[in-house]
């Protein structure tokens, strides 16, 4: 064990450059396959343990200059950072200052164009930057969940956050959105940034895409699951869009809001019907 450690620090400078060849493979190859990339990363995360923060970090630095080359390069490197963020979990966060900026640009990158009436019918594709917002919103979901000590989301990154990631509430598949928006407001530890989030979220609600309505109602009721108990504050505020979204005239989202209203109940120990 010693000696492996000892011979990945003296060939720090030799497997970075290994690697960095290595990663090129989505941008270079023409028969790419995601097992391949797997594989490549899943070598480097299993060697990162060996390194010191002061050996890991300019190799991150470097990968991240790297990515910058296209597109593919990038979906490479939000791969790879969120494979490493779930193994180191809060430990990444010692290096969420380096990558925090560009991890906002690719999700700016990762808005939706203004969506037509296909996209209310279900009828809109994957756009082709589709996985770069899986992997920069699973490294996001992981720097969230992990940060035990609510020290990563600062109010001012939450306001940088928030507008970004209910850009992407118009994402056909919100399959990664939802965990990583819902977690936000739960890593920001604010009752004040809970009832920003709360209005916002829920103003989105009245979006006349019954998609939309749909992708809302269902962060929303993430959203109450993570934050529990502490949801109770933020009943009075919510009640009016609830009861709106009850009557909503597309069946999936009134469907959702009744399993948002069970959900409360749970919390709360109390019936809504005297409210609804």
């Amino acid at each position: 064990e010693e000696n492996a450690t000892h011979d990945i620090k003296n060939q720090a400078a030799s497997i970075s450059t290994i690697f960095v060849k290595l990663l090129s493979y989505r941008d270079t190859t023409t028969s790419f396959t995601q097992e391949t990339e797997d594989e490549i990363i899943s070598c480097f995360v299993g060697g990162v343990d060996k390194l010191t923060e002061k050996e890991f970090l300019p190799l991150l630095v470097q990968l991240l200059e790297w990515s910058a080359g296209s597109l593919e390069k990038s979906i490479s490197f939000y791969n790879l950072a969120s494979q490493l963020s779930d193994k180191l979990q809060g430990l990444f966060l010692l290096f969420s200052g380096s990558i925090y900026v560009n991890l906002v640009e690719k999700l700016q990158q990762c808005k939706p164009p203004e969506p037509a009436e296909e996209f209310a019918s279900k009828k809109a594709k994957l756009s082709p930057g589709s996985d770069l917002s899986m992997y920069s919103l699973k490294t996001l979901y992981n720097m969230l969940r992990y940060d035990t000590t609510h020290t990563f989301i600062t109010a001012d990154r939450f306001d940088t956050l928030l507008p970004v990631l209910l850009d992407l509430i118009t994402l056909p598949d919100i399959t990664h959105l939802t965990p990583a928006l819902a977690q936000l407001p739960v890593a920001a530890n604010s009752d004040r940034l809970w009832k920003q989030f709360n209005f916002q979220i829920l103003n989105l609600s009245k979006s006349p895409l019954p998609m939309v309505r749909q992708n809302v109602v269902s962060v929303y009721k993430e959203f109450i699951a993570m934050l529990g108990q502490d949801y109770s504050v933020l009943l009075p505020d919510s009640l009016p869009f609830i009861t709106e979204l009850l009557e909503d005239s597309d069946p999936v989202v009134e469907e959702k809001t009744h399993e948002i209203v069970k959900s409360i109940e749970d919390i709360t120990g109390e019936s809504m019907d005297q409210y609804l």
